[in-house]
Parts: structure tokens; sequence; C-alpha cells
């Protein structure tokens, strides 16, 4: 019986595809059978290198959550709302706003704990950190919300993350969620002293997620702020869409299955990481690391590593790298601690390179980067180089689409559809709007954001 358990054990901790292994090096025995845990596989678009020659291939480093069965299993929230309520958010935007939050409240219950902050250039605490008992005098003061004033962004968050700070724990689903419409102009306003805000709110455990509304707010700030929180970001154009996005919004906060999720990538000496397309990576010698606040239920979290290799002989094989992974499993509320690697042999034949690439992975590494060409032609913009930037999101289309009809991926065509557009309407008077969409999904490529 022993040997049939250390069998069982045995091939329910390693798997073995081409071009990747994965192990998971938790015990077994530490866990009960029926515990889940995450996918982590290391994978690459090129598992057949071309032979003889120092080259550039990347490394794609993914995390995926197991499923959740029901909401029984979840995670409590620790969510707190930062709600605008200066001047420009008077007559439908603040209705709507209060009807979006009153609806999300109602998603929740007596495990979670919620308030609810309004700003204009005053901060109240509308609602301090409470569990979600009495939803009825919840909901009575947020009917109360009127506009007027200006907008102290800053200070709403800053609010907003002490309120969440109350109750904070590692085993909830610690967030804020703001909604704004108008500049920060009370306070700290810059994309660069958001985006430190929101790394000190990511370090501690805390994301924000970022809710443009309509044409008038700072794209740039909101995003930044999002992003450095390890957070998600959304661009919304009529106030009539707001109970929608708030439902998204809470349903993946009700969705999440791992947190403190860190990884550390290790090269072998002669390889050498060059960039991190995406994720804020640390790059030191020959270690890589970065991390996520939380992953999802069935979705999939990544970093695509670019890695220079040396030249190698014909039918040599080598180790591209290794890998470990730990984080905070909600379900089994243990920590999981797992391994992975990944290995790409040289071939001379040029069939065989061909013919051996991942077009999914490939697809993964193409849209980063084009996504990152989709930035330098905004900067372009920006710069007020108009026909520069023309030129730049042209290109980038005819690149993905190129890339689309080698790799029969519809994703990509998407993508480049979506720089032709941005080319017609880099003079056009509504470019304020397209430039807000461009950043949503350029945050959305960047961090894989489930909506």
């Amino acid at each position: 019986m022993a040997e049939n358990l250390k069998q069982q054990q045995k091939e329910f901790t390693m798997r073995t595809l081409p071009g990747i292994c994965v192990l998971l090096t938790a015990p077994l025995f530490a866990l009960p059978l029926e515990a889940k845990q995450c996918e982590f596989t290391l994978s690459t678009p090129q598992p057949v290198l071309r032979a003889d020659t120092k080259q550039t291939t990347s490394i794609k480093i993914a995390v995926k959550g197991f499923e959740m069965q029901s909401e029984k299993e979840r995670a409590p929230l620790n969510i707190a709302l930062v709600i605008d309520r200066s001047g420009s958010m008077s007559g439908t935007k603040i209705e709507r706003a209060r009807e979006a939050a009153i609806q999300a409240i109602r998603r929740l219950d007596s495990r979670d704990i919620v308030s609810i902050v309004t700003f204009d250039n005053n901060i109240e605490v509308l609602v301090p950190a409470t569990k979600v008992t009495n939803r009825e005098d919840i909901e009575r003061k947020i009917r109360t919300i009127q506009p007027g004033g200006t907008t102290a962004i800053y200070a709403g968050v800053q609010k907003g993350a002490e309120e969440v700070q109350k109750f904070f724990e590692s085993g909830c689903v610690n967030r804020i969620v703001l909604l704004s419409d108008g500049q920060a102009n009370v306070g700290p306003s810059s994309p660069a002293e958001l985006g430190e805000l929101g790394r000190t709110l990511g370090g501690k455990g805390i994301s924000v997620t970022t809710l443009g509304l309509g044409s008038g707010y700072n794209e740039d700030l909101m995003a930044r702020l999002a992003s450095a929180s390890d957070g998600n970001h959304k661009f919304i154009e009529s106030a009539d869409e707001l109970a929608e996005i708030f439902q998204k919004e809470f349903n993946t906060a009700l969705e999440v299955v791992a947190q403190d999720v860190r990884c550390v990538v290790t090269l072998p000496e002669g390889n050498r990481p060059v960039r991190a397309l995406n994720g804020d990576a640390d790059i030191n010698g020959q270690e890589v690391t970065f991390g996520w606040n939380q992953i999802y239920s069935n979705h999939e979290r990544f970093v695509m590593l670019e890695v220079e290799v040396p030249a190698m002989a014909e039918g040599r094989t080598l180790e591209l790298a290794t890998a470990t992974l730990r984080y905070h499993n909600l379900e089994t509320k243990n920590t999981d601690n797992l391994s992975a690697r990944i290995n790409v042999r040289f071939s001379s034949s040029e069939e065989q390179v061909k013919t051996a690439i991942n077009k999914s992975v490939m697809e993964d590494y193409v849209e980063l980067l084009g996504n990152l060409e989709n930035k330098r032609a905004m900067e372009l913009r920006d710069r007020g180089d108009i026909e520069g930037a023309r030129r730049a999101f042209q290109s980038n289309f005819m690149s993905l689409q190129r890339s689309a009809e080698a790799l029969g991926s519809e994703r990509l065509r998407r993508s480049g559809a979506m720089n032709a557009s941005q080319a017609e309407g880099v003079a056009s008077p509504a470019w304020d709007t397209i430039r807000k969409d461009a950043v949503e999904q350029q945050n959305r490529i960047f961090i894989q954001q489930r909506y």
C-alpha cells in the first residue's frame, strides 16, 4: 500500500509536456487529496531554435488559478468604494454611480467588509469599514451622496486605504474601487505620484481598481495607479455602463483563489535575461523576480521574459530556465510552493524550427510586442508628432496582421484593427476618447485583465 501511495504521489506531482516540465514541490501528504493548486508552467514560442546562432528567444511564465466550485468556497472581501462627488459628477453620473454601488453591495453578504468614501475637495467616510450585515443602512447612506466641489483623488484613495487596513487580513480580498470622472486638482495629481501610491498599496496587499467615467479624467493617472497596485482599469464612456462594470469588478473580486504570488526565475550561466515585456519584474544577474497580488479562478496570468542564448550545435538541448512559485492558497489556507523548468533544442533545419513553433504562446508574445509599439506610437502623438504617430500605428497594424495570418489568430487581427483605427483617428477631434480606449486596452493586455 505504501508503494501504491508513493506511485500516486509521483504521478500527481510531475507532469511532462513538449517543451514544458512542471514539478509541484509541495509535499502531497501535507494536503488533502482533493486540495486544489494553481497550474504553474514555463513555455516558449520557439521550442526548437536555429543551431550555431547566438539569438534571443522568450519564456512565458504562467500561473492559472484553480477552479472555484461555488461562492461558498470564496474568500471574504474587504473592499472600499471611493466615489468622486465633485461638481462634474452632477446629474446622470451621480445617479448611476449611486445605483451601481447599491447593486454591487447586494452581491456581498455577512462574510464581507465594506466601506464607502466620497470625495470632492473634502473627504468623507460615508460608511466606515463594517460587516455587510445591515445592507439597508449602507444603501440608505449611498443614496445621500450629492455632488459639489473639486477633485482630491489622492486623498480619497488614501482614506479608502485606511478603511481597508482597519480589517486587513491576508486571507481576505483587500481592494479599493475608485470611480472618478475628473482631473486630480487637489493634492498630489501627477501619474507618477499616483503610481507611487499604487505601488505602496500593492506592496501592502491592497489592489486599486480605477474606473474612469467620461472623457474628462486623466487616463494615464488612473491606469498607473491601477497597474502599480496590480489592479484593474476601465474606461467607462457612458454612465449607463456603470452598473454592468461594477458587477464585473465585484465578480472578479469574488473569484480570487490565490494571493501574495511570488515567482523567481533562474537562468543558467550562458543565458542572459534581456527584458520582461510586461509585469514589474526585477532582473538581478541570472535571477528575475516578480509577483501579483491575486490570481482568479480559471484565469491565467503571465510574464513574458526575453532571454539571450548562446550558439549551440545541431541536436543539442539547452535548459532555458528554472522557476519557483509561492502563493497563499485561499481554499486550503496553506502556502503552496511549485517549481518548473524549460528546455529548448537546436536544429539546422529551418523547417523543423518553423513547424515546432508553439502558436498560442507565439500569439501572446506578438501581442505584447504590438502593445509596446502601440505605446510608442501614442507617445509620438503626445509629443505632437501626428504624422509620426500615424505611421507608427499603421506599421504596427501591418505587422500584427501579418502575424495574425501566419498564426490564424483572431485576437491579433483585432489588435491590428485597433491600431488601424487609431492611425485614422490620430488627428480627430475624438482623439481624447480614442486615447482613453487605447490606454485601457494596453493595460488589459499588460496584466491580462479578466474583463
